[in-house]
């Protein structure tokens, strides 16, 4: 069965999904492997890539012939970098608490079925995940997705589940719907959300929101650290909530004056 076509300029549309094509473990595509992948037929595949190419959003490898990200990608992303206050001021704050907390920081925001980090900070500790701004995570077994997923409505996110069923990434993933809609609740509830080894196996995180002047969740913030860490006692679960809320809040505040102003 033909998949819906999306509402809007179909030409627009298909160029954007090509550039969302490339990520950190695909950097290059050839014209007929990318057609294959979106489904889009190699003339215009190449149409497309090429138009792209001219305006400096891609780039062609002369030696291998396939195209990858150009320069045109990287000013967009440091204009979004300047312009979102959010961002600086998350960075400024997570190297204010790096000695306190000395493992990775992440700012991510919701996007369509995934999270999309914006901001990130490794920190000193030894904590081997390496990840880069734009770069996303799942949306249902991540502490930040299952966050941001509890500010949506039931019906929204059983909407979304219909479209995009959950898949396992580690043996740890919960996979069940009722699960994740009872996980869901309890986030309301606390206001936090926790993942232990479900997007990567030894690896765990704490979730907090941060507010816009309004009040409503804007994005979420995540402590990342090993989880051997829990079990040997060095870390303390309670101790990363109540610091994960205190960055978050102080995120949300300079966030919030600054809008004002």
């Amino acid at each position: 069965m033909k998949a819906p076509t999306e509402a809007g300029n179909q030409s627009l549309i298909r160029g954007l999904k090509i550039l969302e094509a490339y990520s950190a473990t695909k950097q290059s595509w050839g014209i007929r492997e990318l057609g294959r992948e979106l489904d889009i037929n190699a003339a215009t595949t190449y149409r497309l890539v090429s138009t792209l190419a001219s305006r400096g959003y891609l780039e062609q490898n002369r030696e291998t012939q396939k195209y990858h990200l150009g320069p045109k990608v990287v000013q967009l992303a440091a204009n979004y970098s300047t312009q979102n206050s959010l961002i600086e001021i998350s960075l400024r704050l997570f190297a204010k608490y790096e000695k306190a907390f000395p493992y990775n920081f992440y700012l991510g925001v919701m996007h369509s079925s995934e999270v999309i980090y914006v901001a990130v900070y490794e920190s000193r500790g030894p904590l081997k995940i390496t990840t880069e701004p734009g770069q996303s995570v799942s949306l249902y077994s991540s502490a930040l997705g299952k966050l941001l997923l509890a500010n949506e409505s039931d019906s929204f996110i059983k909407a979304l589940l219909a479209d995009k069923p959950i898949e396992r990434i580690t043996p740890l993933t919960i996979t069940s719907e009722k699960e994740l809609m009872r996980q869901i609740r309890e986030i309301r509830k606390l206001g936090y959300a926790v993942n232990r080894g479900e997007v990567y196996e030894e690896i765990a995180a704490v979730a907090t929101p941060i507010r816009g002047p309004d009040g409503t969740v804007i994005a979420g913030l995540s402590l990342s650290f090993p989880m051997h860490y829990l079990d040997t006692k060095k870390l303390d679960l309670d101790e990363i909530i109540s610091l994960a809320q205190t960055i978050a809040d102080e995120i949300s505040t300079m966030n919030r004056r600054t809008v004002i102003r």
